[in-house]
């Protein structure tokens, strides 16, 4: 009950119809007997016809009873709300074949729209592209494990060619035939160079840089691109690179600097949405997680921003440090807070 911690609080949050609240307290109505949630659509009751209590059950023994309309007798609908969508991804996870999302809708009980608003508020994408994640995600596998690209693609969940190759290029970063050899042709190329803020290495593929990454040592980071591309073949190519290297060390040095530097960005729908309102922060400026949620149409999802602001690999060309808590303290950073301390204050 912190963000609700006097009546004051309480009776705004009543008049708001507060869902944030309906976790934190409830309200019980002298002359209707009958105990509510914040957020009930009830007209409200005069407030010193009010009373509040920490739970449904302390206000069931102080001799109210359930409503009617906000169904204080269940859990409260943001929960009922995360619940169903949990649900609704198992059922797209276990699923084998393809999944219609109004057939999905259907097997809930509730309405085709009525499912995408509370995936795009809880999710952050669409059920359909949710299910085309989760389909992208299977063909990973398949791929390794299936004799024949048919067999994988079938195993995965396409029910035709076509979408399949109308979405495999734009999820796996490469043919089906490379990720099935274990994209062993794939080449990563990457080199070292100095920065105001400590080592770092920047990696790229024919398409353009797919990584910046800040560390301690040479061994660690190539360590950490093995790890993100696990089955390519990663090239020490400075030559290849000092044009990239070069730009990033200027883009460190100089924060403001535009430089033209192709990227190769592998992430979810969601992932990229986040990271394309990131680099439309100007330099100088900050964003709180909300604020950058708003920007992308999901007011709701600013903790799967902050996990989108994590996932990050390509350090300050996406500039992820200029997210910032709502208060405008420093949250966490993958490179180190201090990092990120340093990176903002050099745009300043």
């Amino acid at each position: 009950m912190d963000s609700y911690h006097s009546d004051v609080l309480r009776l705004q949050a009543v008049h708001e119809r507060d869902a944030n609240a309906d976790n934190s307290f409830v309200y019980g109505v002298l002359t209707t007997g009958v105990v509510c949630y914040p957020s009930c659509a009830s007209r409200a009751a005069k407030p010193e016809n009010m009373r509040y209590f920490n739970s449904v059950d302390e206000a069931l023994c102080a001799g109210f009873r359930y409503c009617k309309r906000c169904r204080t007798d269940l859990q409260p609908l943001s929960i009922r709300h995360r619940d169903l969508v949990v649900q609704a991804c198992r059922i797209v996870g276990s699923e084998g074949e393809v999944i219609r999302v109004g057939t999905l809708a259907q097997r809930l009980g509730v309405s085709r729209f009525h499912l995408q608003k509370l995936f795009k508020e809880y999710v952050g994408v669409s059920p359909k592209t949710y299910m085309q994640a989760v389909r992208a995600r299977r063909l990973c596998y398949s791929l390794e494990s299936h004799s024949t690209i048919t067999e994988a693609i079938l195993e995965a969940g396409y029910d035709n060619v076509g979408n399949f190759y109308a979405d495999v290029q734009k999820r796996l970063g490469m043919n089906a035939s490379v990720r099935r050899a274990g994209s062993v042709d794939v080449d990563v190329r990457y080199g070292f160079a100095d920065s105001p803020f400590g080592l770092i290495v920047v990696a790229q593929t024919d398409v353009g840089v797919c990584a910046v990454l800040f560390g301690e040592t040479r061994e660690l980071l190539v360590e950490e691109l093995s790890s993100r591309f696990p089955k390519a073949q990663l090239l020490f190519d400075e030559a290849h690179l000092s044009v990239h290297l070069q730009a990033v060390v200027e883009k460190l040095h100089v924060p403001d600097k535009y430089i033209d530097v192709p990227l190769d960005i592998r992430g979810t729908a969601f992932q990229e949405r986040v990271w394309q309102a990131l680099c439309e922060i100007p330099c100088g400026h900050t964003a709180s997680y909300a604020q950058v949620a708003k920007a992308i149409d999901q007011p709701k999802a600013a903790r799967a921003v902050a996990k989108a602001c994590s996932s990050n690999a390509i350090a300050v060309l996406i500039p992820c440090h200029r997210v910032v808590k709502g208060n405008g303290e420093l949250s966490g950073y993958r490179w180190g807070v201090e990092r990120k301390r340093a990176l903002l204050d050099s745009e300043q």
